[in-house]
């Protein structure tokens, strides 16, 4: 069935089930005005517990709803209020009466803040307000340079400053905070624009030289000492899983014989990806993986499954950032005209290398 077609006898399932999700997000915000604890975004709305990677995932959802917008704003100042003296952030547990309970490590630094500060140029674009930001840049430098702090010298980043490891899909996250905030300082005429996107521009590089297995053409899960970890494809987590992120946060486009390729090979080596069950995590992300490539019939087959075998049951492997990408492939189904690739960053990247030029990054390059 020609592509068109899908999406329009789908229509009133995704515009019906995009809102649901929406409301649901918003249940799993605290709320209450003065309280420390104000505009944190919970796992779930029946658990207390806010890890701010899943938070900021679930505050891009919510600004596809306009109305909206002001909790995104509340959920942003919570992060900035929250930060260690390093910038970084940790998970919070409260009671249901929005007491803190305590705080534990996160699972990683660069991508809490790489997510962060996506968020915040996102938010910006869709409200058109800079007042915002600009009374809080200095904020949100400081999550910025929680990255550059965290860059090795091949311009990978560790996970945690204690713990070395550099990961693909963290990277791409890193990668793409970056990017994005130093398009947003770009915007606004700071001088310290070109700093941040020469540091996403080195994240791209390594991303490039030390991940990418030109003989398997895929990419290493991660980086541990000089090597990459071995690929098995066969093995859904992270091996096969992480071939999304390139793609999903704008280093490779569909349109690319890599991004193509990557998308094909994911499927040859993980057919059942669409109809993953619990206990498992749903892995919402990849319906907007195959969205994102115009393969809108399993994307539309992962939404529907989704929500047979993990909302409509309450599963408790449903939670915030599963949410946030139903919401997002939704949106992306819904406008799929206005999300069309733009040509990848990598293949900028290599041809920029080729004349000695730096990476000229282009902020808006993911399908969300």
């Amino acid at each position: 069935m020609p592509s068109n077609q899908v999406i329009k006898r789908s229509f009133n399932f995704l515009r019906r089930n995009m809102q649901a999700q929406l409301s649901w997000l918003k249940g799993c915000q605290l709320l209450d005005a003065g309280n420390r604890a104000d505009g944190a975004i919970a796992r779930r709305p029946d658990r207390q517990w806010v890890t701010p990677y899943f938070a900021n995932l679930a505050a891009l959802a919510m600004l596809e709803e306009p109305a909206a917008h002001p909790l995104v704003e509340r959920y942003l100042d919570w992060y900035l209020r929250h930060l260690r003296n390093d910038g970084a952030i940790p998970d919070h547990h409260y009671d249901h009466s929005m007491n803190l309970i305590k705080i534990t490590r996160p699972d990683s630094e660069d991508a809490y803040a790489g997510t962060y500060l996506s968020l915040a140029a996102r938010y910006r674009q869709k409200t058109g307000q800079t007042g915002w930001v600009r009374e809080n840049l200095s904020g949100l430098k400081k999550v910025a340079r929680v990255i550059t702090g965290l860059m090795d010298k091949d311009g990978l980043t560790f996970a945690l400053a204690d713990y070395r490891v550099k990961y693909l899909m963290d990277n791409c996250e890193a990668y793409r905070g970056l990017a994005d905030f130093a398009a947003l300082l770009q915007a606004l005429g700071d001088r310290e624009a070109g700093y941040f996107k020469e540091r996403a521009a080195a994240i791209a590089g390594g991303i490039e030289s030390r991940l990418w297995n030109r003989r398997h053409a895929c990419y290493h899960p991660a980086k541990t000492g000089r090597f990459g970890t071995k690929i098995d494809l066969k093995n859904f987590y992270p091996d096969a899983a992480s071939q999304a992120f390139p793609a999903l946060y704008g280093l490779t486009g569909p349109d690319s014989d890599r991004g193509a390729g990557l998308y094909a090979l994911f499927n040859r080596h993980q057919p059942d990806w669409a109809t993953i069950q619990p206990p498992g995590y749903p892995w919402t992300l990849l319906a907007l993986y195959a969205a994102q490539h115009g393969d809108y019939e399993r994307a539309l087959a992962k939404l529907r499954h989704v929500r047979e075998a993990y909302i409509i049951p309450q599963s408790e492997e449903w939670y915030c950032a599963e949410a946030a990408f139903f919401v997002l492939t939704c949106s992306q189904l819904l406008n799929k005209d206005n999300h069309r690739p733009k040509g990848p960053v990598l293949r900028e990247f290599c041809q920029s290398r080729r004349a000695g030029r730096s990476l000229l990054i282009k902020h808006d390059q993911r399908p969300f």
